[in-house]
């Protein structure tokens, strides 16, 4: 079953008027299954972020379309709009965007808390996903309490405890250091395996990569290639560098760690 589609997405930046334009993304098709992990990979500049910004409707698209479990988010209102974010979208950011005035426990149920519901059903899922993510003993520290790995942890619970369609995350390893890194892919993976969880991934990180079931290489804001990982995850590493060497472009800080 299909859980996200893009169809010819188009985005130009500019004033047509002035004659100064930029095609951030060119006719950009991509479909994502329930329950895939999809990485989405490619050199500065290439459309990568303009992408994931159009599909988590941060940014709305100069033409194609959008779908989210058959909904196009490009006609619904604001507040349609911000209920359907909330409901559907499951958000992983970089920098974690945790709130400080919270503890971990209250920043994960938030989403839950504004969907008002029911406390005891809060605490079930709320237990259930800390025990996956292995979070459980720090649930009523403060963010500055913790490691910024636990800190990516905590985020992780948070973008999926609402159980959204897709899980949408932006360079999540970005800000770790390897260990880090390692535990939140290997806690993705576990919850994309064992809850059958819909990632979504945008990354310039072959180890995290090498997480990912299928890889989509994007270059000059069109598809370029697209690997599928087997059961051997070093190989799928190997495999995701060999593509980056004939994607060719500037890659800031590409990881040189091997999967082991």
């Amino acid at each position: 079953m299909t859980v996200l589609k893009a169809q010819a997405l188009s985005k130009i930046y500019g004033a047509k008027h002035s004659g100064v334009t930029y095609r951030a993304l060119d006719q950009f098709d991509l479909e994502v299954g329930r329950g895939e992990f999809v990485g989405v990979m490619g050199p500065s500049g290439s459309g990568k972020t303009t992408l994931l910004n159009l599909l988590s409707t941060i940014d709305k698209p100069t033409s194609g379309r959008i779908e989210v479990n058959g909904t196009d988010p490009g006609k619904l209102n604001n507040k349609q709009l911000a209920l359907f974010r909330r409901r559907e979208l499951g958000f992983i950011f970089q920098d974690f965007n945790l709130l400080e005035t919270l503890s971990i426990k209250e920043n994960i149920v938030l989403p839950l808390v504004l969907d008002n519901t029911k406390v005891d059903e809060i605490e079930r899922r709320l237990a259930e996903i800390a025990d996956v993510l292995g979070i459980s003993h720090i649930l009523n520290k403060r963010t500055y309490e913790v490691s910024g790995g636990q800190q990516q942890r905590a985020a992780i619970a948070r973008a999926i405890i609402h159980r959204p369609s897709i899980v949408l995350a932006d360079e999540l390893t970005g800000n770790l250091d390897s260990k880090s890194a390692k535990d939140a892919m290997e806690s993705l993976q576990r919850l994309n395996e064992e809850r059958e969880t819909t990632i979504l991934m945008v990354t310039h990180d072959p180890f995290a990569a090498s997480y990912c079931r299928r890889i989509v290489f994007i270059k000059d804001g069109k598809l370029f290639s697209e690997i599928r990982r087997g059961t051997n995850r070093p190989a799928f590493f190997e495999q995701i560098l060999d593509a980056l060497s004939v994607l060719g472009g500037n890659f800031d800080d590409v990881s040189t760690s091997r999967p082991e």
